[in-house]
């Protein structure tokens, strides 16, 4: 049975997400081999995206990267003759764009009078996308943490899969946190937010 084979190197997560739906869609009927650098984040977000499609991924370590097996979502019955393929080929629409990471950099919407901005912030987390790739904290949004119900919803969504992390720069400030969540380098979300690819709030 053939095996289509895709690449992905060099790509962020939400490239990267938009090529398997691609890939997924102009070949619903065929067994997909993906094949990743060493970047764990793409390859836990690539997981995620295929068992939400309904496909079963199965890493395996490859080197310094990864190799991903996931069988067609039905597999059809093998066909007695394969049809060649036609010259050519219909370039369908692109994808919805996946979702974008989150960068929180303060504790409320708005200026926060009366702690609407910190309820109404505190919403947005609650409805936060299951695919947003990761949330991270950076300047006053670090405050977050010494809230027993923000960090509740930051706890619940890195338990439910969505990493939540805390800018290196901002570990500086005297009321920086320390603790439970995974520490970023600025740059990561710097680049990201140049390049248009990174919600701030």
């Amino acid at each position: 049975m053939d095996i289509l084979t895709l690449e992905l190197f060099d790509v962020t997560v939400s490239e990267a997400l938009r090529e398997v739906n691609r890939v997924l869609e102009d070949h619903p009927g065929l067994p997909l081999r993906i094949v990743i650098g060493g970047d764990d984040m793409l390859l836990h977000n690539v997981q995620r995206f295929l068992e939400r499609s309904g496909r079963t991924a199965t890493p395996f370590r490859e080197g310094s990267g990864w190799r991903v097996e996931t069988a067609s979502r039905d597999a059809p019955a093998p066909a007695l003759a394969r049809a060649p393929e036609p010259a050519v080929r219909v370039i369908p629409a692109p994808a919805p764009a996946a979702p974008r990471p989150l960068l929180l950099t303060r504790a409320a919407l708005g200026d926060g009078n009366g702690g609407v901005g910190r309820r109404l912030l505190l919403g947005v987390l609650r409805e936060l996308d299951p695919q947003v790739p990761w949330v991270a904290l950076a300047l006053e949004a670090t405050g977050l943490l010494e809230d027993p119900e923000a960090l509740a919803l930051l706890t619940a969504l890195q338990a439910r899969g969505t990493p939540v992390r805390v800018s290196r720069g901002s570990l500086l400030f005297p009321d920086g946190p320390g603790g439970a969540f995974e520490v970023i380098e600025d740059s990561q979300w710097q680049r990201l937010a140049g390049k248009g690819e990174l919600t701030i709030l």
